[in-house]
């Protein structure tokens, strides 16, 4: 029943044994505590589950049917599993900044009409070093932007669980289902945006080919059906057109080697003091203790 704590905090997750345990850390080490963590298993066969089964925290709830039904059902279904007011969803290889419930959950209290606010986002490298900052300047919501561009940053969104309940992920935009979702209710929907750095987010290096392509042709079944509405017939075309020109540019990129160039420009510069406080939160998350967890130790290379 929807309100019997104020936050869901959900992870959905597949075959997430080496970084499970650290996305699980970031949830302990929250600094706001009535919380719930629901940990929804996708038919994982790396012995993810027997991880987090014997967590000893009655906050926690771990649900698999061992199917594995893809990461939209996942989603939809963490709404319906939700008690809580308000719903966080995060990632499996991903942490959460301590405050970063605090402060998404303030800014929802006072501001009623908000019904989505996600955050800014360090980007961390396999081991959790950090590169970058991404996202930190307001959210343009406009109908152009939003279809051109994307909007929030997924896995840092939190929420009203009711609004999650009305609108649904649609399966049939795999690998973008977040940016359909966001056009497809962005005339109805208050989105909100912390311009500081509240998560962690995992982007690897070497970057993966096939599922770039996969995202692409997806936002390309995007720009066909929401385009000629939002600017036009002609320059949805155009759109279009330019995804397939990114997806030839990563694709020589990554044959030649030259990927992780590509995924820089997409992240701000750290400063000094930046990377410092970046690493010194990091530390105290991997440090958090999780009554019960099993598994692997935190990577001590994530520090160095």
């Amino acid at each position: 029943m929807i309100g019997s704590v104020t936050v869901s905090i959900a992870i959905p997750f597949l075959n997430a044994k080496r970084t499970l345990a650290d996305a699980v850390r970031s949830v302990f080490a929250q600094t706001c505590a009535d919380w719930e963590l629901i940990l929804v298993d996708d038919g994982s066969v790396d012995d993810s589950v027997n991880l987090v089964r014997n967590i000893d925290d009655r906050r926690v709830r771990v649900v698999s049917d061992g199917v594995n039904r893809g990461l939209c059902a996942r989603l939809n279904q963490i709404a319906g599993l939700a008690q809580g007011r308000y719903l966080a969803r995060m990632d499996a290889d991903d942490l959460m900044h301590p405050q970063r419930i605090e402060r998404q959950l303030a800014l929802l209290e006072g501001n009623p009409n908000v019904d989505l606010v996600d955050t800014a986002t360090y980007t961390v490298d396999d081991d959790l070093t950090p590169l970058g900052i991404r996202g930190d300047h307001p959210l343009n919501c406009s109908p152009e932007n939003v279809l051109r561009r994307g909007l929030l940053i997924h896995p840092t969104v939190m929420g009203r669980t009711e609004w999650f309940l009305r609108n649904p992920y649609d399966p049939a935009f795999v690998r973008a289902e977040d940016r359909e979702l966001w056009i497809r209710t962005c005339a109805m929907t208050k989105f909100a945006r912390l311009c500081e750095p509240l998560f962690f987010y995992r982007e690897g290096l070497g970057g993966n080919l096939r599922n770039y392509l996969r995202t692409e042709a997806t936002v390309r079944d995007i720009l066909r059906g929401y385009g000629p509405p939002i600017v036009g017939r002609w320059r949805t075309l155009l759109l279009v057109a330019q995804s397939h020109l990114k997806s030839a540019s990563y694709f020589l990129s990554t044959k030649l080697g030259l990927q992780q160039r590509l995924i820089r420009t997409r992240n701000r510069p750290l400063g000094v003091e930046e990377l410092q406080t970046a690493r010194t939160t990091i530390a105290n998350i991997l440090e958090t203790p999780v009554p019960g967890l099993c598994g692997v130790p935190h990577q001590e290379e994530a520090l160095a």
